[in-house]
């Protein structure tokens, strides 16, 4: 926690990180805390039951001092999310449960990224959660990691790290 300020809970594929996000968001407004809870989901953790469960009650109480971001890779630990258990529409989905969304389409490009979330800052305090699907690249920059799951939780050798991080270097030039 000391090297990540105001980060509270890695809950990870459990899907356990939404419910948390949303006892933080109400703690917040029962204090009269003006600040808003952020948390950031992987698509192939969207699921576990337990997220749901915790949209329609996240809408249901007007929980609106909350913006959830989805990183929508489409890749999980285990393969593609088509072929693991297939989200489907996640923006029909998510404003069916009630949630505003808003899609950041170019998810790898900083900027972007910087827009999205300042747009989702915007519609908050209007009665409904936000939700912002971030549509992103896994192992974007990396032409040997790029577009596949195989990475996800394997770790480069020494080498492959280096040329990772060279090939970072020159695609991402001043980030």
């Amino acid at each position: 926690h000391e090297h990540l300020p105001g980060i509270r809970v890695a809950s990870g594929s459990l899907g356990q990180g939404l419910s948390v996000a949303l006892g933080v968001a109400q703690a917040k407004k029962l204090d009269k805390d003006d600040h808003l809870v952020y948390i950031l989901m992987g698509d192939g953790e969207l699921q576990e039951g337990q997220v749901w469960e915790a949209a329609m009650y996240a809408a249901h109480f007007g929980v609106d001092n909350l913006i959830a971001t989805v990183d929508y890779n489409g890749q999980q630990i285990d393969g593609p999310t088509t072929e693991v258990m297939d989200l489907k529409n996640l923006k029909a989905k998510w404003e069916a449960f009630g949630w505003e969304v808003i899609e950041t389409k170019k998810g790898n490009d900083l900027s972007s990224v910087l827009e999205g979330l300042e747009k989702a800052k915007s519609l908050t305090g209007k009665g409904k959660p936000v939700m912002n699907l971030l549509y992103t690249e896994m192992g974007y920059g990396v032409d040997f990691m790029v577009g596949t799951h195989k990475w996800h939780g394997s770790p480069p050798s020494d080498e492959q790290l280096a040329d990772a991080l060279g090939q970072l270097e020159e695609t991402l030039g001043d980030y």
